[in-house]
């Protein structure tokens, strides 16, 4: 899995084989009481890759 980070709201991945960092559109975030879980796919040097970014909330999600 690749190391992502977010910069300026953009979220951003690095390609595990040349390092260069690219933004990429995460899908819907999957969640629970404490974070948001966000999964992104994209392609550098010829792979397939994805990231994953965590997101602590703002607030208490209790139901």
């Amino acid at each position: 899995m690749a190391i992502g980070k977010i910069a300026d709201g953009r979220f951003l991945a690095q390609c595990q084989e040349c390092g260069k960092w690219l933004e990429v559109q995460p899908l819907s975030p999957r969640a629970d009481s404490y974070f948001e879980l966000w999964d992104a796919e994209f392609r550098c040097c010829g792979l397939r890759q994805t990231v994953r970014f965590t997101l602590e909330k703002d607030t208490t999600d209790f139901h």
